[in-house]
């Protein structure tokens, strides 16, 4: 027993130290929800949540938002995250950490297990979006096509706010620029690598 108290308390450590620690450590004590008056009428306004489940209570890191490549956010359980995008087409991405990085070597190949969900989302001024992420239940069908990917989905505001009411917030609001700098991800170059190497003895 005292064996596995010594594995486990330095591994807890770590993972508060490198992420966001999931709703197993605590629950989302932010503010209640409360809808975000724009800044102006020339930026889109997207709410990201997610509603309470047992699994997402359970998790020790929370996952995280990527835009562009650029880490936004974490969402843990019963949370939501809201931001003003600028009109302009944007890549979304939920990455589940391991031990506190959200990147591994295997990223964007096909052993790519920290990736969870990632669709492109184009947005106009004036408008409000609104992303639901749940692994387990996925949103009630309305008659239209999902736009998303697995469990993040662009869901109906009716239904959002109906669910949003419930959640908390997990950090202040934040603007995302069109122009923002898409990083490049260092992994696709350990994968070009791997494939030239696969080339040269004929695999």
């Amino acid at each position: 027993m005292r064996s596995r108290l010594l594995f486990v308390l330095p591994l807890l450590v770590v993972l508060a130290g490198c992420s966001t620690p999931g709703a197993f450590f605590g629950e989302t004590d932010g503010p209640a929800f409360q809808a975000h008056t724009p800044s102006d009428g020339q930026h889109a306004l997207v709410y990201l949540y997610r509603p309470r489940s047992d699994w997402a209570d359970q998790e020790l890191e929370a996952p995280g938002l990527f835009i562009n490549n650029n880490l936004i956010g974490s969402l843990p359980s019963n949370g939501y995250l809201v931001l003003e995008f600028e009109a302009a087409g944007y890549q979304l991405e939920m990455r589940r950490p391991l031990f506190g990085s959200f990147w591994t070597l295997f990223a964007d190949g096909p052993l790519d297990f920290t990736r969870i969900a990632s669709f492109s989302l184009e947005t106009e001024a004036g408008s409000a979006y609104y992303l639901r992420y749940d692994e387990l239940n996925p949103p009630p069908a309305n008659g239209k096509p999902n736009q998303g990917d697995g469990p993040l989905q662009l869901v109906s505001e009716s239904l959002a706010l109906s669910e949003l009411a419930a959640t908390r917030q997990v950090q202040p609001f934040e603007q995302i620029a069109a122009n923002g700098d898409k990083k490049p991800r260092p992994q696709r170059g350990f994968w070009r690598s791997v494939g030239r190497a696969l080339d040269k003895i004929g695999i």
